[in-house]
């Protein structure tokens, strides 16, 4: 089940990408970012608003009191700007004109969208010191709600749209609005890297086995490297290719995560799982495909 899981996620992933990214292995994307316009969540459609008015309901039943944060637009905008720079694929400009003239051959995407809430919530702690005297002391957590919409420049059709919730949880309580907000637009930069990093995945192959232990494979070298952005510690998931009814089926078979960037081009890996698979499946000639994760 968890292999059908992962091969229909990936399939769902190939579909709803533009036509050009399912030609080229590892396309890179010129991503404008545009305008992401403040619009609490009152004024916006009924879920979105239901969501976020829910939270806040729930906050004032807790005895927490919230607060809108409208001054922090500009610094949650520059957040969506970092998060998508981080992207391995997405070459980012903050601008949507710029990036058209100067792509090129390569796809141009561009990012805009909505910015719902922007809020902290605080509470009151009251603690008593060593001689019994009480003290009371705020605390505040931030909240932050986005929805960006990433369009294929070209043809108009939208390639993603997605709504993120950054907020600290109860160990991010923090002592003052200002450092509860950064720690919640830090939060949203993080998401945003990881979900289009997921969405837009790195792919590579097994270009030459490394140490074997025990008859299980214990290293590999990848087709990655300095050009593609890669660092130590990155994760993949290791599929074996085969083709059924004219059609490429996978099978996830193992994990591994880089131990050396060796050049612009190659890799070395640590194998974390599956290495009796792994070393099986080069020893036979199988093709595996490498996605990272």
């Amino acid at each position: 089940m968890r292999r059908l899981s992962s091969l229909l996620a990936i399939m769902a992933i190939l579909t709803i990408l533009p036509v050009y990214g399912q030609r080229e292995r590892n396309v890179v994307y010129r991503v404008g970012v545009g305008e992401f316009t403040y619009k609490p969540a009152a004024e916006d459609n009924a879920s979105t608003a239901g969501k976020v008015l829910k939270g806040v309901a729930e906050t004032l039943l807790t005895g927490q009191t919230a607060r809108h944060e409208p001054q922090y637009a500009d610094a949650v905008r520059a957040s969506i700007l970092s998060g998508l720079s981080h992207v391995y694929l997405f070459r980012t400009f903050d601008c949507a004109t710029a990036v058209q003239e100067s792509a090129g051959n390569e796809p141009v995407l561009h990012a805009e969208g909505l910015i719902s809430n922007m809020s902290t919530i605080s509470k009151v702690v009251t603690t008593k010191d060593s001689k019994g005297i009480s003290h009371n002391d705020t605390y505040y957590r931030g909240q932050v709600n986005v929805i960006v919409n990433l369009k294929d420049v070209t043809t108009g059709t939208v390639v993603d749209s997605h709504t993120f919730d950054a907020a600290g949880g109860d160990a991010n309580w923090l002592s003052s609005r200002d450092k509860a907000m950064t720690n919640a637009i830090e939060y949203l930069s993080t998401r945003i890297t990881k979900h289009y990093n997921k969405l837009f995945p790195l792919y590579a192959s097994v270009v030459e086995g490394g140490n074997v232990k025990k008859q299980k494979q214990k290293e590999v070298y990848i087709d990655l490297g300095e050009l593609h952005g890669v660092c130590r510690g990155m994760h993949f998931d290791v599929f074996l290719s085969r083709t059924v009814a004219g059609k490429e089926a996978r099978t996830q078979i193992g994990q591994l995560k880089i131990s050396e960037v060796e050049g612009d081009e190659i890799s070395l890996c640590k194998v974390t799982r599956g290495g009796n698979e792994i070393k099986s499946a080069l020893e036979d000639g199988k093709s595996l495909v490498i996605i990272s994760r």
